[in-house]
């Protein structure tokens, strides 16, 4: 019965979670693509700065 309730439990945190969510406002939705994209190109810039640095190391 433990594994049953288990489920029940993990159930009812995943339905109060879609309740309590909304869908983004156009403002909204555009601030998050833009973090996120300057995210990416962060990212992008130090792993290709450490290619770099390490190539021209070892090579």
């Amino acid at each position: 019965m433990a594994g049953l309730d288990k489920i029940k439990e993990y159930l009812s945190s995943w339905k109060r979670i879609l309740l309590l969510s909304r869908k983004p406002d156009e403002e909204e939705f555009n601030l998050l693509t833009r973090l996120n994209l300057l995210g990416f190109v962060i990212v992008g810039a130090i792993g290709y700065i450490i290619h770099l640095i390490y190539v021209l190391l070892v090579a």
